[in-house]
């Protein structure tokens, strides 16, 4: 019992530091830079809601330009425009800059994907299982030829690269712990993450062949 009380601790010092470190960096990168221009623009909106509504409609009125600041707030922020910068990349997947942006907040864990989807989409990052706007959203997402976004092929590569890739901070940190190497867990990081794009990039390309 001692040992493994032991082991717990040395987990959560060693481990426990790195998964504390990487989720620090994504909210930073997330959140800054924080313009107050956009703030600005939407609490301009907030007032005129505030003049013309009144009861329940304001509070979802409220509610919408909440989402499209914190929407705002996120594309201009340097994982939205990380997102942008490696749009190329991932564009042989079908992944625009959004999908982009939430593939990299969710490398620390894939447990995030929903909630920033929810942000990037304008639905809040509360999402509600029971709630259809963010699926809403997500059908009617396109390209700006008209495109859909999520396509079933590339839905279905996403799938893909999410079961291959190695997205999260906590197995990582137990390969670096259990091998004494940040180049074991280098390589399993890197090597699974490509097993992840190509297979997402096989199904894209392939379905999109024969549409």
């Amino acid at each position: 019992m001692l040992r493994l009380v032991e082991r717990m601790r040395v987990f959560l010092v060693r481990a426990g530091g790195i998964i504390f470190t990487v989720a620090v960096i994504v909210w930073a990168l997330a959140y800054f830079p924080h313009p107050s221009a956009i703030h600005h623009s939407h609490e301009r909106q907030r007032l005129e809601a505030a003049a013309k509504l009144s009861g329940d409609a304001l509070t979802k009125e409220r509610q919408e330009i909440d989402n499209q600041e914190a929407a705002a707030f996120l594309e201009q922020s340097a994982l939205g425009r990380m997102g942008k910068t490696v749009e190329p990349l991932f564009s042989p997947l079908g992944w625009d800059w959004k999908v982009s942006a939430v593939v990299i907040a969710s490398f620390p864990a894939r447990e995030v994907v929903i909630a920033v989807l929810g942000t990037i989409y304008s639905v809040g990052s509360d999402v509600d299982p029971a709630d259809n706007s963010l699926s809403n959203r997500l059908q009617n997402a396109s390209w700006p030829d008209g495109r859909k976004v999520f396509s079933f092929s590339m839905a279905l590569g996403l799938m893909l690269f999410y079961a291959f890739c190695l997205q999260c901070t906590a197995t990582v940190a137990i390969i670096k712990r259990e091998t004494n190497s940040w180049r074991w867990a280098g390589f399993a990081w890197v090597y699974m993450t490509t097993i992840g794009y190509l297979s997402a990039f096989m199904c894209f390309q392939f379905g999109s062949s024969v549409a």
